[in-house]
């Protein structure tokens, strides 16, 4: 009797864990959550997201997390304080390598540190972002799982984005990847285990990434996760050169 008591709340504390994180965000979402056992601050503002099969969520002071976001079958995902996770990302783990590493399916954000729209988070291992680090942009992948073919089986680590890092649209990083601090890794480049392995920092590009130049500049001292300039460095609009001159095109009668 006592376990099937224990049975229906369990189910009940699911059902309404699911439903809170849909919930838009209002006074009740954040405590809710905290019933449901999750460490969520009052100053968070989470729109919905879709959470399921994650043990152990913090959400720090003034945390903002974007719309429709998926969290899958993580272990531990941890976001520190004024962090940010934009809109239609997808963070999930193969809950395999939990049975080996509890660890396993870690995801951190530090303080400031941000994860742009519409990337692909493969956190089977482990992956963190540290403070005032930036992934994306949109559409980059992260994959901490890899396929070892010489021994017939599938391996899981770690990726680490450093402080005052940048990782541009569309960049790849592999198992194993490691991106110091002050670092910027070009759009669409894929950073792997080897591409930084003496931690210089600076811009790494190409596939596999490798060290261009040192890096420098006010976006390695800020203290916001946002670039609060806004500049308009080309000419906007229709110019003449963009239209058809008349009289040098054919016209033709009827349908085309």
């Amino acid at each position: 009797m006592q376990s099937a008591r224990n049975g229906k709340r369990g189910l009940l504390r699911e059902a309404a864990q699911f439903v809170g994180w849909l919930l838009p965000p209002i006074g009740i979402k954040n405590a809710l959550l905290r019933w449901c056992g999750h460490d969520v601050s009052r100053t968070a503002r989470i729109m919905p997201t879709i959470v399921v099969g994650v043990a152990n969520v913090h959400v720090g002071e003034h945390v903002r997390i974007g719309l429709l976001n998926v969290l899958r079958d993580l272990s531990n995902v941890w976001l520190d304080d004024f962090s940010l996770v934009e809109s239609w990302n997808w963070v999930s783990a193969h809950p395999t390598y939990q049975a080996s590493d509890a660890d396993c399916g870690t995801f951190f954000l530090g303080v400031r540190a941000k994860l742009g729209s519409r990337n692909y988070v493969d956190c089977s291992g482990t992956i963190i972002i540290r403070s005032f680090g930036t992934v994306g942009g949109q559409r980059c992948l992260l994959h901490t799982h890899e396929p070892d073919f010489r021994n017939d089986r599938q391996t899981v680590g770690r990726i680490t984005v450093g402080r005052h890092a940048y990782v541009g649209s569309g960049a790849v990083l592999l198992k194993g990847a490691e991106v110091p601090d002050r670092s910027i890794v070009a759009a669409h480049s894929t950073m792997t285990a080897k591409s930084a392995q003496n931690g210089v920092p600076g811009l790494y590009a190409g596939t596999p990434a490798t060290w261009k130049r040192a890096t420098s500049g006010e976006w390695c001292e800020r203290n916001t996760y946002v670039m609060t300039g806004y500049v308009v460095q080309q000419q906007m609009g229709v110019l003449p050169d963009d239209r058809d001159v008349t009289g040098q095109v054919e016209v033709l009668d009827g349908p085309a």
